[in-house]
């Protein structure tokens, strides 16, 4: 045998040897799946919440459009009729949040401006809201008015409520916010001036919740308890309860003031700050605007 077959045989045989290890290497071993596994595990575990929080981010920006459209709404019906709309209606006051009496409210009258005319001209204020003759529309998922990260809350629910006093008090018409019992107010009657008065803001909704036309606290609220951010869906509230504003929103709420300005308020805010938003008359020196020395001094 030459030299040149035998070494034409020995490069076939290496070439073949080398052909099965790499064919032999070709798929993961089990070991190596897992550790890929777990990276991509980690990668989702640390992508995850910057997702979540661009989902809310977008949530939130939704839900300012609309406060903002309710803004302009209301300062649109005060243009049309030279005063704001009632908070509710109803033959005495306090209001108690139970489905008995008149209880047309703020919402009702502004339905027309936020670009819903039919459901305003179905609305029939002759008879009490939870009538057989309102019941179609009170049923209804009225669009603009639920804040999208409250994707709990009952289909014709209302995320935002008007604010009838700094504190926790049944509904009347001697109350210090915007939106009372059987009382319009006009710019005139903000004392504080609009900047200063927050008009609307969130609230946190149960199962018990009389929906978007009823002015009881499914539709108006105080901030006597400050800022809520979780609830008992399944917990029936007490009727002579109206309960705080609260939101869905991480860390905070969106309140809307008369100048139309929309302001998210942390769930630390000093409650002697909201108190003075929720009241358009104390004629006090905003509490947000002044310098530490100041808020010092006053708490002396």
């Amino acid at each position: 045998m030459s030299i040149t077959t035998c070494g034409v045989r020995h490069t076939a045989k290496l070439h073949l040897d080398a052909f099965h290890q790499a064919k032999n290497r070709a798929g993961f071993t089990l070991v190596e799946l897992l550790v890929v596994i777990a990276i991509i595990g980690m990668l989702v575990g640390l992508l995850s919440p910057a997702v979540q929080a661009m989902r809310e981010s977008s949530r939130r920006l939704t839900c300012q459009t609309y406060l903002a459209t309710v803004g302009l709404a209301i300062q649109g019906y005060h243009d049309r009729w030279l005063h704001y709309p009632v908070g509710t209606v109803a033959d005495s006051g306090p209001v108690l949040s139970q489905a008995k009496g008149n209880h047309h409210n703020w919402i009702g009258r502004l339905s027309g401006l936020l670009g819903q005319p039919v459901v305003a001209s179905r609305i029939d204020r002759s008879v009490g809201v939870y009538s057989e003759a309102n019941r179609d529309v009170l049923t209804l998922q009225f669009p603009g008015i639920r804040c999208p990260s409250s994707i709990q809350d009952l289909s014709n629910a209302s995320s935002y409520v008007g604010l009838h006093h700094p504190t926790e008090k049944t509904i009347d018409e001697t109350d210090y916010g915007v939106f009372v019992l059987n009382t319009t107010l006009a710019i005139d009657d903000i004392q504080d001036g609009l900047s200063n008065t927050a008009f609307v803001s969130e609230k946190l909704t149960t199962m018990y919740d009389l929906g978007w036309l009823s002015g009881t606290s499914a539709t108006i609220r105080n901030v006597g308890e400050g800022i809520s951010s979780d609830v008992n869906i399944y917990q029936r509230p007490s009727v002579d309860v109206v309960g705080t504003i609260g939101s869905r929103h991480p860390a905070g709420v969106h309140l809307l003031d008369g100048s139309g300005g929309i302001r998210f308020i942390s769930t630390q805010v000093d409650a002697r700050v909201l108190r003075q938003l929720a009241d358009r008359r104390d004629g006090e020196l905003p509490v947000e605007l002044q310098s530490l020395d100041q808020q010092r001094e006053n708490n002396l």
